[in-house]
């Protein structure tokens, strides 16, 4: 529930220094939002690319599958992630984490014991792995920007729908109070004066008679 105003000037002033303020922030929200939703459709594009690059991986991956699943079960135990590399980045003022690398822990294994397809299985779970861990990067930024994009509209929202329509109505209210008031002052100023001009008259008339 709206908080009950002062109709007063002092108000008046307030109320019309706020409106003031709200038009001139919306403007700042309603570009932010418009950078947010861009940067949000660019973003989508590359995970969409992304996704397909890794896709593309995986695909490649079914000319020599049954050698790759010959070879799994020794190969998968020797592949452990050592560290992902994530930096910070900005995004239209938005704090994002930015993938970087994921490194791996050394793998030791004979290479005269094991076949060359221990090579080319180990690359591949490599480039695998790291293109997962970046998507769940890009996910999160898309994650952080869609929950930025959501906090400004729902501002933009409380000063279209609330804040400016509120105080267009006190300031609506006030004016119109005062006019009244206004009115009042004057027709009671009026009819002061018409009371004296009255008396006067009454007076002055009476004055006249009585000479007479």
């Amino acid at each position: 529930m709206a908080e009950k105003i002062k109709l007063n000037k002092n108000t008046l002033r307030e109320q019309t220094q706020m409106l003031k303020l709200y038009l001139e922030f919306l403007p700042t929200l309603e570009l932010r939002k418009q950078q947010l939703q861009s940067e949000l459709r660019k973003l989508q594009k590359r995970i969409r690319q992304k996704e397909a690059a890794q896709d593309s991986l995986l695909q490649s991956a079914s000319s020599w599958a049954p050698m790759l699943q010959q070879v799994l079960p020794w190969v998968q135990p020797l592949v452990a992630i050592h560290q992902v590399h994530v930096s910070r980045g900005n995004v239209a003022g938005v704090k994002v984490p930015v993938f970087q690398r994921v490194d791996f822990k050394p793998v030791s294994y004979s290479l005269l014991a094991t076949p060359p397809i221990y090579d080319a299985a180990l690359d591949f779970i490599y480039r695998a792995i790291s293109s997962r861990e970046e998507l769940k990067v890009m996910n999160r930024q898309e994650q952080m920007l869609q929950q930025e994009l959501t906090k400004t509209t729902q501002r933009i929202n409380l000063y279209e729908k609330v804040l400016i329509p509120e105080t267009r109505e006190n300031i609506r209210k006030i004016k119109v109070y005062l006019g009244d008031q206004q009115t009042a002052a004057v027709c009671r100023a009026k009819i002061a004066k018409a009371k004296l001009l009255a008396k006067v008259a009454a007076v002055a008339t009476g004055g006249v008679h009585g000479h007479s």
